[in-house]
């Protein structure tokens, strides 16, 4: 939130603009491996959208940036499908040019809809199903 406190009045003085979060398709699904970084993207999801409406009003975008693994050295050590920086940069920057506040970006997205991304956010309406463990 900090970067937001600080760029919003001087974007608000130049006419508007955009703010970019680079979050995670762990905004939306945790992984019992990981239930820090989970917390930590879902939190950070939470503060992209919260100012969302209020910077509109004077002319700021938004924008979420929501992927699976990215193909960096970061994410080297994971054996799954991976989008490259490049994609990412490409669907932020048509996300912006069309005044989207949302990018969904994995290595599957051009594929069909059931993309691991847009399954992760399509579920956060669906009922829950505990597992009972016994």
């Amino acid at each position: 939130m900090p970067p937001i406190r600080a760029f919003a009045p001087i974007l608000a003085r130049n006419g508007g603009g955009a703010l970019v979060n680079m979050l995670s398709l762990a905004s939306w699904a945790g992984s019992p491996g990981f239930p820090g970084y989970a917390a930590s993207k879902s939190a950070q999801w939470s503060l992209t959208d919260a100012p969302r409406t209020g910077l509109q009003e004077q002319g700021t975008l938004v924008v979420g940036v929501h992927s699976g693994f990215v193909d960096t050295d970061l994410s080297s050590w994971a054996d799954a499908p991976k989008i490259t920086t490049a994609d990412v940069a490409e669907r932020t920057v048509e996300a912006l040019a069309n005044d989207r506040w949302e990018v969904l970006a994995d290595a599957d997205a051009d594929a069909d809809a059931d993309a691991e991304t847009r399954q992760a956010k399509a579920a956060l309406s669906q009922p829950l199903h505990a597992e009972t463990g016994r």
